[in-house]
């Protein structure tokens, strides 16, 4: 049996949870600016320039995790508006109710989720 889609609900989670990720992806920028006073390079230890670039690394790949993230939610928003939310966009079949529940901004069933993986 199918449960019906309540798309407000969704609308209302996927709101929420933008407005907390744009809140740690700000509280996440703003350590890292008082973090990173360097003064000089000159007396650095290599590995204090490796611990450097390591941790530059991470933050780019945390930012750029965010966006995408950001980007999932803007466009299952965009569908709550269109009217084709909770679509699959492979199949054409609608999204289980509790996988959208797991992550609101699912854009594939999990049959079309498990065969992209596979590949």
């Amino acid at each position: 049996m199918t449960k019906k889609l309540d798309v407000e609900k969704f609308r209302k989670l996927l709101l929420k949870q933008r407005e907390q990720l744009v809140a740690e992806r700000r509280a996440t920028a703003q350590g890292h600016v008082e973090d990173g006073v360097e003064l000089s390079d000159y007396d650095n230890h290599p590995a204090d320039a490796a611990s450097e670039t390591f941790e530059k690394t991470r933050e780019y790949a945390l930012d750029a995790n965010f966006r995408q993230i950001l980007e999932s939610i803007d466009e299952a928003l965009r569908k709550i508006d269109q009217g084709t939310y909770g679509i699959c966009d492979r199949c054409g079949e609608p999204i289980n109710v509790e996988r959208l529940k797991a992550i609101p901004y699912a854009t594939l069933c999990i049959a079309c989720q498990e065969s992209i993986e596979r590949r």
